[in-house]
């Protein structure tokens, strides 16, 4: 009866440590971040999602704000930030001049332990700069994120960054639905 006990009780520990290094070994970690130079040297403002985890994320819900007010996309952002009267640039093989912007939904998405996912691509023009610029100061200082998501045994996450760390998302049951999700 002692034998069986400690073999019950071994087992049971075991398993839990299995379990735990089942999902350490799964473990996404969703990142925001946003740059002004691609790999190229070249000056584009970047905002991307990055997975520094170990294991694919499932994005459930991304949110994009402007001094906390929700926005839905890169062209409403860039009008409440920047220009009010900012209208999406109509590729006409000139982009040297007038920047291409380049944009993309994350809500939906599933991102590998490694890989990055651009969400907005803006490059600077010799007719853009002004605006480039803004943009640039803006994404320093008041644009900020929320990225729920969750691993693939459906562990939640979510990251909203409070200056630059990122480190420590907040675990959840279920990733809420923003009234406000970021779509393009």
């Amino acid at each position: 009866m002692v034998v069986s006990l400690i073999s019950l009780w071994v087992a049971i520990a075991t398993e839990r440590a299995n379990r735990q290094m089942v999902a350490a070994s799964s473990w996404p970690l969703l990142e925001v971040d946003s740059s002004n130079v691609d790999d190229q040297g070249r000056s584009v403002l970047l905002f991307e999602v990055s997975n520094a985890g170990v294991g694919p994320a499932k994005v459930r819900s991304f949110e994009v704000f402007y001094k906390g007010k929700p926005y839905r996309s890169a062209v409403s952002l860039i009008r409440a930030c920047c220009a009010p009267a900012f209208e999406r640039p109509t590729p006409t093989g000139d982009e040297g001049a007038i920047g291409a912007l380049i944009t993309g939904g994350e809500a939906g998405n599933v991102i590998r332990a490694g890989q990055t996912h651009p969400f907005i691509k803006y490059s600077l023009g010799t007719q853009n700069g002004k605006l480039w610029h803004a943009i640039n100061t803006a994404r320093n200082e008041n644009i900020t994120y929320r990225i729920c998501y969750c691993s693939v045994f459906d562990e939640c996450w979510i990251n909203a960054p409070a200056g630059r760390d990122q480190l420590d998302p907040t675990p959840v049951d279920k990733c809420p639905v923003p009234p406000v999700p970021y779509t393009e």
